[in-house]
């Protein structure tokens, strides 16, 4: 197995997947129940839900590109992964008492926001981690962190609404996190401290924008299409098989685990794939087989179709999910907390752009013509894949070092 099992067995390479499962589930816990938490214990219309959930999302963003360029010039990411995390766990105790919605969405703009920048940073000094100890088995080792949180959010969505049906948001905030400060404990006591040393020449490339490096902005484009087409699809599935195919509401569930089941496998074989393959030629590989099962699921009517399709749709996201963030790391190899921040971001972003498309058209067309959107921006996304292959990636200079105490 080439020394394939050192990832179970070193306390190190486990320890990193075990952040990845553990933060993942308190993640799963939450997110999927945030909506329904806000209309339900809030008292919220369906409009201040929307705005809730947008701010959240957008004050992550902003928060966590801010800390990514910071980490890249010298803040210790470890520490940013406790203080990020640590935050999560400090709303999870708010929310246990706090129903009023605006006092709620200040918990979250204000100290939500510095928990998107653990997921990222724990893939930045993941990779990091990798380049130095794994060296040709460390894009495996990146997917098969992917492939914990995957996990994970397989897990923990349908245990929460178990768990909420039971006893309620709050058992299920508490239950995310416990698991988070599992992360946390693993976090203090396994990972490095990571500082950055660079020489003046090194910093001048830390320093340089990713708007203005070959290839960055066409390829975070392409991510972005990418994920609005895939958002598009999890939004809208259940509401097309439900409403217009008039099929059970279990189908849709089925439908999705069903794409997980294949995703996870897939992501670890990308994994093992790209020691072999140049990462962003497989990314291409991936998005065409998104686009062709968007085109088939245009098509697609009877039951058995919509199962077998699930095989290209759990190829496309476990390449892409897997590898894209690989990519970009590669692009930007002087800057891993801004390049890993990015790839996240761009698909965050993408999540929340999805939702009003899907609503918008559903308004005026029906769930069916959401479909055609997705094959349209897809194509999109393959275009500027495709361009962004002939561009270059980044060179690292070799002032540039990371510091592991």
């Amino acid at each position: 197995m080439r020394n394939y099992g050192r990832f179970l067995t070193q306390k190190a390479p486990l320890g990193y997947l075990l952040v990845s499962l553990f933060s993942g589930l308190g993640s799963g816990f939450f997110y999927p129940l945030s909506g329904l938490f806000v209309v339900d214990a809030l008292g919220a219309s369906p409009l201040q839900m929307g705005i809730f959930l947008s701010l959240s999302i957008l004050s992550g963003v902003l928060v966590s590109q801010r800390i990514a360029k910071q980490s890249d010039l010298g803040l210790d990411r470890r520490n940013i992964i406790l203080t990020s995390q640590m935050s999560f766990i400090v709303v999870m105790v708010l929310f246990l008492f706090i129903r009023n919605y605006y006092l709620a969405l200040a918990v979250m703009v204000c100290i939500s926001s510095f928990s998107a920048a653990a997921m990222p940073q724990t893939f930045a000094i993941g990779r990091e981690y990798a380049d130095k100890d794994m060296g040709n088995n460390g894009t495996l080792f990146l997917s098969l962190m992917r492939a914990m949180m995957s996990l994970s959010w397989v897990i923990g969505p349908p245990l929460a609404f178990i768990v909420k049906d039971a006893v309620g948001f709050n058992g299920a905030f508490m239950f995310a996190g416990i698991m988070m400060s599992v992360s946390v404990l693993i976090v203090w006591r396994l990972f490095p401290s990571v500082t950055i040393k660079k020489a003046e020449t090194a910093t001048s490339v830390v320093n340089h924008s990713w708007r203005r490096i070959e290839g960055v902005p066409m390829y975070i484009a392409a991510v972005f299409m990418l994920f609005w087409a895939n958002n598009m699809y999890v939004t809208t599935i259940p509401l097309y098989v439900s409403k217009e195919l008039i099929m059970g509401g279990a189908v849709a569930g089925q439908l999705l685990g069903l794409a997980a089941f294949v995703e996870i496998p897939v992501m670890i074989l990308a994994g093992l794939w790209a020691t072999r393959v140049d990462p962003q030629r497989l990314m291409i590989l991936g998005v065409t087989s998104a686009c062709l099962f968007y085109t088939l699921l245009w098509g697609a009517e009877e039951l058995w179709q919509m199962y077998a399709l699930q095989l290209l749709n759990g190829t496309a996201v476990g390449i892409c999910a897997g590898l894209g963030m690989v990519v970009i790391q590669n692009k930007m190899s002087t800057q891993m907390g801004v390049a890993t921040t990015l790839f996240n971001n761009a698909i965050m972003v993408a999540s929340l752009i999805s939702s009003v498309t899907v609503g918008v058209i559903a308004q005026f067309f029906d769930y069916h013509s959401v479909i055609g959107a997705m094959i349209m921006v897809g194509l999109v996304a393959l275009l500027l894949l495709m361009l962004s292959v002939r561009e270059k990636k980044q060179p690292c200079p070799p002032e540039a070092t990371a510091e592991v105490h």
